[in-house]
Formats: structure tokens, C-alpha cells, sequence
């Protein structure tokens, strides 16, 4: 037969089981309580009449948002106090859990599971189990001696008033705990991940548009009415991709770029190097700045490329345009110039 060990860890299926096993007395102390153990514990509210109960727990929204427990569960047993007219307990900063259960007791260190997921073996033990006497000075110490002339405990004294948890949830509501998985995940990775923003503004030049007078927007002539409505639009259709060079040395090598090659290649970078974690925002390893800084140095070189090649095909397409807009309009604002323009004549 298996010794019982005397360092342990406090699971919660361990700690129900010292709940569920209570036929005489049941203390329990903590900053608060993880849904599974409030529902246990509430179950036994129902036997009062020969189950002596004390519960003691702090009523800060610190203490859920530090990650110690559900506050569901302080709701959980709220209510099947209120039912069964046991006044639950409260010690503002109590720190230590400690479950006396008939004759055994375990004392364990709380675990944020904000942190940590908790172990669950006793060869990572977060508890240390007494059995026997050493039990009574506990009990007395958290005010739960059933003897009248019992002096006033050290721990506990102050009933949970019902306004103080009241309040506690309107501050969670207002500020709630983050999800315990997902703060875990950022404290693991706080000391290898940053946050990022990679994004590229302005590049769209096939976007971009100027507004126009009402006089201008009256076209005949077919090639200039693909630019020219209630607003000049960047002759980016007609010029097509441009050729630009990327990469540097022997894997250096001319490419078509346009604003879609452009998103593209930004997308491949933000997907291999970066990642999304809800509510937190993208994130990137450590180990991965280096190589995410030469790809984004590299990305915004074949951008100042492409925007010089444009400029350059511009600049040959803007003598053919000038000549087709003045061919368009000059001769009509020869004949019946706008008023803008005759008002200076």
C-alpha cells in the first residue's frame, strides 16, 4: 500500500476530493476559487445541519485579474450561501490556500494561472498535506471553532459583505481579466517576441486621383476620357508593370512590378516572419529581427525602385498627355474661355 505523500500538489480534483471526503468539518481559505471547486464546495452547503463550513476569500478584482481564480465561482458560492444562510468570510490580501478536511489539512501556494497552467503531478509539488492534531490550531487561527468560548480568529472576522462583491464585479466588468490561456502564452513569450506594425502606405498609384473643374470634365477625344471623368486618374492602366530590379548581387534579377506585385510581396514578409495572437496584436520572435529587418530593407528599396521607374514612364507619357489635353480644350476656351479664366484676360 502507497504511503500517503506528504508533498503534494494541489490540484483541483485533489482539492474537491478533501471537499467531497469533509463528514465533520470543512475549512477553506484562498484568494479565490476555480469554478470546478466553488460547485463541490457549494454542494456541500446542503449538509450544515452536521458539517461544520467556514470559507474564507479576498473580494478584490486584483485577485481575478492576477488570474487565482474564476469570479464565477465566487457567484457560484454567493448564491448557494445565501440559500442555505452560511455568512461566507472574507480576508482582504490572503495569499495561501489551506483546506482542513475532518482531520487532514493541505496548505498550498496559489497558482496564478495567468502564469502558469499549473502543475499536475506531486513531483512538482505546490502543497504539503498534515493529517491528525496539528489540524486544531488552523481551525482556531481561521475563527472556525464551533465552541462558543472559542476566542475570535486571526483570519476571516469580517463577513463577505454582498456590496464589496457587487463592486468587485462591476470592476471586472469594466476592466475584465484576460483569458487564462492567452495570458499565459504572453508571458512565456514576452522575453522572445515584440510587437510589430508593417504596413505600406501610398503605394497605390493606380489610386490615385485628382479632382477637376466641371469645365475639364466634358471630353471628346477616346484616350484622354480613360483618364479624365470628375477626376484626373494616374495613366497607371496604359503604362502597365514596370521593370525594376530585385535583390542584391548574383540573386539580383529584373521583375514587372505593380501595386499588386507590391501588396503581394508585403503579405509574404508579414506572414513569414510575424503572427497574430488575439488581443494582443502581431508579434515577432527575437531570433527573427535580423532577418525581418533585412527583408523589410530590402521590400522598401524595390518600393523607392518602382516609384523612381514610374516617374521615369511618366515622364515620357506626360508630353503625349499634355499635347493631347491642350489639342482637347484649347480650342473651345479660344472660342468661349471659362470665366475663371477670361477674368484675368
Amino acid at each position: 500500500m502507497t504511503e500517503p505523500r506528504t508533498f503534494t500538489v494541489a490540484t483541483d480534483a485533489e482539492v474537491v476530493a478533501l471537499v467531497e471526503a469533509a463528514r465533520r468539518r470543512l475549512i477553506v481559505i484562498a484568494p479565490a476559487l476555480s469554478l470546478q471547486v466553488a460547485r463541490a464546495l457549494a454542494r456541500r452547503f446542503d449538509d450544515l445541519d452536521r458539517l461544520d463550513i467556514r470559507v474564507i476569500v479576498d473580494a478584490d478584482p486584483e485577485v481575478y485579474r492576477l488570474g487565482f481564480g474564476e469570479s464565477e465561482a465566487l457567484e457560484e458560492i454567493r448564491k448557494a450561501a445565501s440559500q442555505n444562510l452560511l455568512d461566507l468570510r472574507e480576508q482582504s490580501g490572503v495569499r495561501i490556500g489551506v483546506v482542513i478536511s475532518d482531520e487532514d489539512t493541505m496548505i498550498f501556494a496559489p497558482v496564478s494561472k495567468n502564469i502558469e497552467a499549473g502543475s499536475e503531478t506531486a513531483e512538482k509539488p505546490n502543497a504539503i498535506m498534515l493529517r491528525g492534531s496539528s489540524a486544531d490550531a488552523l481551525v482556531s487561527a481561521a475563527g472556525a471553532n464551533p465552541t462558543s468560548e472559542a476566542p475570535e480568529g486571526e483570519i476571516g472576522n469580517a463577513a463577505l459583505d454582498p456590496a464589496r462583491v457587487k463592486a468587485m464585479q462591476a470592476d471586472l466588468d469594466r476592466n475584465p481579466p484576460a483569458k487564462f490561456d492567452i495570458a499565459r502564452r504572453m508571458q512565456v513569450f514576452s522575453s522572445r517576441v515584440v510587437y510589430v506594425e508593417f504596413e505600406i502606405k501610398n503605394f497605390t498609384l493606380s489610386r490615385k486621383q485628382v479632382p477637376l473643374p466641371q469645365d475639364l470634365q466634358t471630353v471628346t477625344n477616346a484616350k484622354l476620357r480613360d483618364q479624365i471623368t470628375s477626376r484626373l486618374r494616374a495613366p497607371i492602366a496604359q503604362l502597365g508593370a514596370v521593370k525594376v530590379m530585385v535583390g542584391s548581387g548574383d540573386e539580383a534579377k529584373e521583375e514587372l512590378i505593380d501595386d499588386t506585385w507590391l501588396r503581394k510581396a508585403r503579405k509574404q514578409i508579414e506572414d513569414l516572419y510575424t503572427f497574430q495572437i488575439d488581443n494582443f496584436g502581431r508579434v515577432i520572435l527575437r531570433e527573427d529581427r535580423k532577418k525581418f529587418d533585412a527583408a523589410v530593407e530590402e521590400f522598401t528599396t524595390v518600393v523607392a525602385n518602382y516609384h523612381a521607374a514610374i516617374r521615369k514612364a511618366l515622364d515620357a507619357h506626360r508630353e503625349t498627355f499634355r499635347d493631347g489635353f491642350v489639342a482637347e480644350f484649347l480650342p473651345r476656351w479660344e472660342t468661349s474661355p471659362p470665366a475663371y479664366m477670361s477674368q484675368w484676360c
